[in-house]
């Protein structure tokens, strides 16, 4: 069977690599059909079940759906197609459709799709039995029925703003979440942040049922970090004040560490130099980091990069513009045998 992901545009590279990840982590085995920046296909023996499990944990994407097919955006082709790919089960049904081609008018092929779709059902607006979603570009049109929605708001409402402890150096929970993702992390399995901050990180794991390590130098955090968890219902974590280099007389192997290390003016580094700093990071992190196991480390400077691999295997590295004056590069590694 094949899925269709409807991938946000916010980033280039995150999406894919999001849903790779949970794919993974999952133990979902599949095969990569197409992949663009409007959509991932994979061909899998998974049930739909199961490919939908991976939609609460998903940040980057807007729609998981069953691929019924994909042709060129003409309307012959897509009458065609839509012939030959009947809807088998029964119920009630609604059209609809994403557009992300600057040149092709929707409502043709809208209408086409309803001729065929809609004989002899009902149609039926709100929360229809099926849900038949097109989306448009400007080289291909893909017809596929919603398996899920990412509900995206729950992200917006998790903001810093609206937690019970204040850092303006937080990351947005939607890259928190996708951080977390592209660490591979199963549930119930253990991750740690050993710079958490605020615990934006922390949070996004234990809400997809991930036990949680956190710690950091500053106790002020450690004790802010307590006040977010706690505010949503996470109560199984443990927290650590202490610095990078003394984390591994607290806790044994874990199987992911996802982290920003400290970057700006706003943070702080107790008078360390940033550079050596990342250094003991890597370092410590690669000890207590599991054989096979996947470390998503944000850094301040693209040459930083190469000095994790001096501890891991790069894997990739997504780069985020903050601001006009500060790129963030979060890498990903993997630490071998």
């Amino acid at each position: 069977m094949k899925y269709l992901f409807e991938l946000s545009k916010e980033h280039k590279t995150i999406p894919k690599s999001e849903i790779l990840s949970c794919l993974k982590a999952e133990k979902i085995k599949y095969k990569t059909i197409e992949s663009n920046t409007d959509a991932l296909i994979i061909e899998t023996d998974t049930k739909p079940d199961k490919i939908k499990q991976i939609s609460d944990r998903l940040s980057s994407t807007f729609y998981v759906n069953k691929l019924k097919f994909s042709c060129l955006p003409i309307i012959e082709d897509i009458n065609k197609n839509a012939l030959e790919n009947q809807i088998k089960t029964r119920g009630t049904i609604a059209i609809r459709h994403k557009n992300r081609s600057l040149n092709i008018e929707s409502q043709e092929i809208i209408k086409t799709l309803a001729d065929i779709y809609t004989k002899n059902r009902k149609v039926k607006l709100e929360k229809p039995d099926i849900e038949i979603r097109a989306l448009i570009t400007d080289k291909r049109v893909y017809i596929s029925q919603k398996i899920s929605q990412i509900d995206r708001t729950q992200f917006e409402k998790r903001k810093v703003q609206y937690r019970p402890f204040f850092s303006p150096i937080t990351l947005h929970p939607r890259l928190a979440r996708a951080l977390v993702n592209l660490s591979n992390i199963q549930k119930n399995k253990v991750l740690l942040d050993p710079f958490c901050g605020t615990g934006g990180i922390l949070l996004e794991a234990g809400l997809i049922g991930v036990k949680i390590i956190g710690s950091d130098i500053e106790e002020k955090m450690i004790e802010g970090c307590k006040k977010t968890l706690s505010h949503y219902n996470i109560d199984k974590y443990k927290l650590i004040p202490s610095d990078i280099g003394e984390i591994h007389k607290h806790i044994d192997k874990v199987d992911a560490v996802v982290t920003d290390l400290p970057y700006g003016k706003s943070t702080t580094t107790k008078g360390e130099e940033k550079n050596q700093l990342y250094i003991r990071a890597f370092d410590k992190i690669s000890n207590i980091l599991k054989n096979n196991c996947r470390a998503v480390i944000g850094l301040s400077n693209s040459d930083l990069i190469s000095e994790g691999e001096n501890f891991f295997t790069h894997v990739e590295t997504h780069e985020i513009k903050a601001h006009r004056s500060l790129t963030r590069y979060f890498a990903v590694y993997e630490k071998q045998p």
